[in-house]
């Protein structure tokens, strides 16, 4: 915070009461937050993984990833996040030195498997570098409530294979578009 107090309640935001805006800029002040906002902005900075998404929930990153390349890997995903617009990143990070890691392997296995796709592969290598072979209780790169089960279980896998849940009124609008079909061939063919 380099404003001062005076500046920080002018700048209420709209739908902000004055009260509530004044109280807000006050508990920024006091020695107790500053503390807890050093605290904060230590524990993020030692994560190692610095993410350039900014407010882009996961379920949001994905909906726009799928936009712009159609199918795509968690390896891509996990590049979306965590590179910047030019496909850089911060320094020193652990995300730099794991991304370089995934795909110095995806290379190895693109060049000794042929029958798997790119896309294959990256998810297989991205899994094996995070999870080590193992199922994890709560998958990374998901946002919350996703449960190992969506990721690796039934669901898991009949997503991966292209189908979501099984929408029945889908199903049943498709017969019974099939049985118009041929009732109207029918008709043709009997006039």
């Amino acid at each position: 915070m380099t404003q001062t107090n005076d500046q920080n309640y002018d700048n209420r935001p709209d739908g902000t009461s004055k009260q509530n805006w004044t109280n807000l800029v006050d508990y920024w002040y006091l020695p107790e937050f500053q503390k807890l906002s050093k605290l904060g902005k230590d524990a993020r900075a030692s994560l190692g993984h610095a993410h350039f998404s900014g407010a882009t929930s996961f379920a949001n990153r994905r909906a726009e990833l799928e936009k712009e390349k159609g199918k795509f890997s968690e390896l891509d995903f996990y590049k979306s996040f965590y590179t910047k617009k030019d496909g850089s990143f911060k320094e020193g990070t652990l995300s730099q030195q794991f991304l370089e890691d995934a795909n110095n392997n995806v290379k190895e296995c693109l060049a000794s498997s042929s029958s798997k796709s790119r896309v294959d592969i990256e998810n297989e290598v991205l899994d094996d570098l995070i999870y080590n072979g193992e199922v994890p209780k709560h998958p990374l790169n998901y946002g919350f409530g996703v449960k190992q089960s969506d990721i690796f279980g039934v669901q898991g896998l009949l997503r991966k294979e292209g189908s979501s849940h099984v929408n029945h009124n889908a199903i049943e609008m498709e017969s019974l578009k099939a049985e118009f079909s041929a009732v109207k061939k029918k008709n043709e063919d009997l006039r």
